[in-house]
């Protein structure tokens, strides 16, 4: 990734759990408990919620209610529309 990308995004290289967590977020689609994540993913409980509250922090993750979560489109995709609408050099139609 480039500059301009958040580095909530950029701190995900250190952190495998962490991409693993928003990586199953993001391929459901939807809401889900910190229960299920850990049982789909083969972690802990408490591995996944620290996890979440890492990616909470960042802005990559929202709580939906008591142990439920979703990612945040918002944050992840506005760096990476940054970082592409940059490299098309101000381009104009």
């Amino acid at each position: 990734m480039e500059a301009g990308v958040s580095e909530g995004l950029r701190s995900l290289r250190r952190s495998r759990t962490q991409r693993r967590v928003l990586m199953c977020l993001i391929r459901h689609g939807r809401p889900m408990a910190t229960k299920e994540i850990a049982r789909e993913l083969n972690l802990t409980e408490n591995a996944v919620s620290i996890a979440l509250m890492h990616l909470r922090r960042k802005g990559l993750v929202e709580k939906v209610s008591k142990g439920v979560y979703t990612y945040n489109l918002g944050a992840i995709l506005a760096p990476i529309v940054e970082v592409y609408l940059s490299s098309e050099g101000g381009r104009r139609d």
